[in-house]
């Protein structure tokens, strides 16, 4: 997920459900400062662990449908990638919708969506995909996770 995001140090990157922060350690490892990274976790466990963990980096307390209010209260005009682990193809249409379209709000015009899932299709409902003109792209498939995972990103067409 780190390297579909093109972490460095001077990409901001917004991560939607870090949960207990497995992607926030490989985002920082692979470049991203602290300074430059925004988490957005809804359980307020969790939220807590990854202050402890990551007491450079900003964790927001907040639901990942309001990630445009997030990310301008945060200071932020936009970001160059944002990272999701959230159960997109779970979710209900409507939710999900509210989620990808926040996610595009706050990009920049050539910045990415990157989404984990568990699934063998895109993990974005193909209606949304094609109302918000986007091209979906299967980064990478990791066999060794349980079970086997991909990574997908999305962008703006043209």
């Amino acid at each position: 997920m780190a390297k579909a995001a093109g972490c460095s140090p001077t990409r901001r990157v917004v991560e939607l459900g870090p949960g207990t922060g497995p992607v926030t350690s490989a985002l920082l490892a692979h470049g991203v400062t602290p300074d430059n990274l925004l988490m957005v976790e809804l359980d307020p466990a969790f939220a807590d662990h990854l202050s402890i963990l990551h007491p450079n980096a900003t964790v927001v307390r907040g639901d990942a449908t309001r990630v445009h209010r997030i990310v301008q209260a945060h200071g932020w005009e936009t970001c160059d990638a944002v990272v999701s682990g959230l159960p997109l193809i779970a979710m209900p249409l409507s939710v999900q919708a509210r989620i990808v379209r926040g996610a595009f709000s706050v990009l920049a015009p050539d910045g990415v969506f990157v989404q984990f899932t568990y699934g063998p299709f895109a993990p974005v409902n193909p209606e949304l995909i094609r109302r918000l003109r986007l091209k979906p792209r299967r980064h990478a498939w990791i066999a060794r996770n349980l079970p086997p995972a991909s990574v997908w990103t999305f962008r703006r067409l043209p």
